[in-house]
């Protein structure tokens, strides 16, 4: 739910989908299209709900509530209603991820969005919502009415209020009639202003406002620096007549009469000065990024949430900047242009604490909870003695984790890695230790493919009935998407304060169900003296000596991780395109979860695909498929449907297809699925790897 207001206007108002907020194309700095206008998402001080929280947190510490009570007291009174049913994650594995990927060392809640509704007719927001509700700002700011004439909001705003010429003092203002932003006619009728549609981007993750009275001036004073490849420094420079403090320029956009499309056919002139230009080539004009961060705007005023109720800096043209340090120019794009935004999402199964920490950590965590006791019952004798024996505990994890230091790029890794040692090595009941709650529930279905010519490549199958994923926004970039696999890209922050002061974060939570696949590792490395691989090698050996800086990363992720990646990587494609056939549930409805390293500490090779709450296949018809006949079938009709494509043979012999061309005997029409069902942008992929009938990993099902 992101919510603006301006006084006490409720049509600003607007509902969204808190899997909107929180996604791979949403979050704090991504700008949202609503009915009153395109808007950027504050970040996430300016979230209503996290502020309810820290005001708890603060009323339990003002009450006197003891250290180790205040977060129970925290979750138990955020749940009230009168609170908003605020909840808050127990995933402590992610908890501990933030902390140490993002610095976040004084974290303490991983705070659920809530469900903020908006009155269909009133747009008001229900139940006194709105202290909950997540602010935004227009972007652009800049509006034109029918007469093409451009002003900043501010600017327009003005328009309402009626100052005495002489003295300047506010005479009366109907500033309650702006929203939405329009202007008032000659006729006296009041008309809707239509929003600009360009904005700069920057590869740092900046975005700005395009400054039209300064490129004015810049056009006409240099019109060939336009040619240049060195990136003009615009917002340093004056408007096209006036100054920066008292702007005159009176801009207007025309379209020229002649056959041309797009700007080539529009003209930029300013009516107080006569300065007028072409607007040809204005996509790819080079201006240096200002450092513009206009999420991180104050849009409150005293913890007042009401959008531009008493806090003017909200409406002002300059955002909040950064020296930026990028060396490349920004790029000119339209607010509907799909690389304005890029988040980089981190999503966790939870698992209870017995899964994944070592027994030196459950042992300091049981010793914690007896020191409560010891020191609730006073008895300091063994206080004393159980806090020596946790000293002595701490040095020896300490000495452990320094001796073990971990590098950034293997986090993702080791998280990975924790998930599925707990799924493929740990028994069923060691797994299915949250019997409360059951937030993560799997049943053994193995037996289900014992004497047949599957058992021998599988070394465990589950059947996940119940598991909770919980998701949380690490930074976002635009231009260029931040993966694991991309260099050289300067992300930023949702947050705006020092990490160290941080001390609660948003996530999503979905429950869902899945089937989890551990291969045999045994005839994995057996495979690797395999004859077929031996193509995909000097394929991605040929690719990478022809790499760009766009193409590189990824390209030196497949290398990495080499044919093993194709090989789980397909087969997790083939299954959830089979899944379409057998349950009649698209794709789109499925997610991968894909487990592959060849570093000896975190050898891995599996994959898991589930569904999600509200999906297809979420009431039990995925599981289903795990019945003994059932799952049979799925994977050996997967893996025979898989051996016909109606681009063969094209396809089957392709040298490199798709996005880097990484792909190579995989298109649409056999391997690739929905872009939000794939956690590897539909890319390393091959066929051939799995089902050739001389050299596939699966040759002996498909003779």
């Amino acid at each position: 739910m992101a919510a603006k207001q301006y006084f006490d206007n409720t049509q600003a108002n607007e509902a969204i989908s808190k899997f909107k907020l929180l996604s791979a194309y949403g979050g704090p700095g991504s700008i949202v299209h609503t009915a009153y206008g395109s808007i950027i998402v504050s970040c996430i001080e300016e979230w209503g709900f996290l502020k309810k929280i820290l005001d708890i947190q603060k009323e339990a510490v003002d009450t006197g509530k003891k250290e180790k009570d205040i977060k129970g007291y925290v979750v138990e009174q955020a749940k009230l209603e009168r609170n908003g049913n605020i909840g808050v994650s127990n995933d402590t594995r992610l908890l501990k991820s933030l902390i140490n990927r993002k610095e976040l060392t004084e974290l303490k809640y991983l705070v659920l969005i809530p469900d903020i509704a908006v009155q269909d007719f009133s747009n008001k927001i229900k139940n006194s919502g709105s202290e909950l509700a997540i602010n935004s700002s227009f972007l652009p700011k800049i509006f034109f009415d029918k007469s093409k004439n451009y002003m900043t909001y501010k600017e327009w705003y003005q328009e309402w209020i009626k100052t005495d010429r002489k003295t300047g003092e506010e005479l009366y203002k109907c500033t309650d009639r702006f929203f939405p932003p329009k202007y008032k006619s000659k006729e006296g009728f009041h008309n809707i202003l239509t929003q600009d549609n360009i904005v700069l981007i920057c590869d740092h993750g900046h975005i700005s406002d395009f400054p039209w009275s300064k490129y004015l001036r810049w056009r006409t004073e240099s019109p060939m620096e336009i040619n240049s490849e060195r990136p003009v420094e615009l917002f340093k420079s004056q408007p096209c007549c006036g100054s920066e403090d008292t702007i005159t320029s009176k801009i207007k956009v025309t379209s020229s009469t002649a056959n041309a499309s797009g700007f080539d056919g529009k003209w930029l002139k300013c009516e107080n000065c006569g300065k007028q230009t072409s607007l040809k080539g204005l996509m790819s004009v080079k201006i240096k990024c200002p450092g513009h961060k206009p999420w991180e705007a104050i849009t409150s005023n005293n913890g007042e949430l009401k959008y531009h109720s008493g806090n003017s800096n909200s409406r002002i043209q300059m955002p909040p900047l950064e020296n930026c340090s990028s060396t490349k120019a920004m790029k000119v794009a339209l607010t509907t242009g799909n690389n304005l935004y890029y988040s980089r999402m981190l999503s966790s199964i939870y698992m209870p604490d017995e899964l994944f920490l070592d027994e030196k950590t459950l042992m300091l965590n049981g010793l914690e909870k007896e020191l409560e006791l010891a020191m609730d019952d006073k008895n300091f004798e063994e206080a004393m003695r159980v806090n020596n024996i946790m000293i002595s505990l701490k040095a020896e994890i300490q000495n452990s984790h320094l001796d073990e230091e971990i590098q950034d790029s293997e986090k993702d890794i080791l998280y990975r890695f924790e998930e599925y040692k707990a799924l493929a090595l740990k028994d069923e009941d060691e797994i299915n230790v949250d019997k409360v709650n059951e937030h993560l529930k799997v049943k053994d279905v193995t037996s289900n493919i014992t004497g047949s010519a599957l058992e021998k490549y599988f070394s465990r199958i589950l059947r996940i009935d119940n598991m909770k994923i919980t998701s949380a926004q690490l930074d976002f970039s635009r231009v260029v998407p931040v993966d694991s696999d991309a260099d050289n890209i300067s992300s930023k922050n949702i947050f705006r304060s020092r990490p160290d002061s941080v001390q609660v974060y948003p996530v999503v939570e979905n429950y869902g169900e899945g089937i989890f696949f551990s291969f045999n590792e045994q005839l994995i490395n057996e495979f690797s003296n395999s004859q077929g691989i031996e193509s995909i090698n000097e394929k991605l050996y040929e690719l990478h000596k022809n790499s760009d800086t766009f193409s590189e990363g990824a390209i030196k992720y497949g290398l990495e991780n080499n044919w093993q990646l194709y090989l789980v990587h397909t087969f997790a494609h083939l299954i959830m395109r089979e899944l379409e056939f057998k349950c009649g549930y698209p794709t789109a409805s499925l997610s991968e979860r894909i487990y592959v390293s060849n570093d000896e500490k975190y050898k891995m090779y599996g994959c898991m695909i589930y569904t999600a709450e509200g999906a297809e296949g979420s009431m039990g018809g995925l599981i289903a498929q795990t019945r003994p006949k059932n799952l049979l079938n799925l994977i050996q009709s997967a893996l025979r449907r898989s051996t016909i494509c109606n681009s063969d043979p094209l396809c089957w012999e392709s040298d490199g297809q798709g996005l880097f061309e990484l792909n190579f005997a995989s298109c649409f029409s056999c391997s690739l699925v929905s872009e939000t069902s794939c956690e590897h942008r539909n890319i390393y992929l091959d066929r051939r790897i799995l089902v050739d009938e001389n050299n596939g990993f699966f040759k002996e099902l498909v003779r």
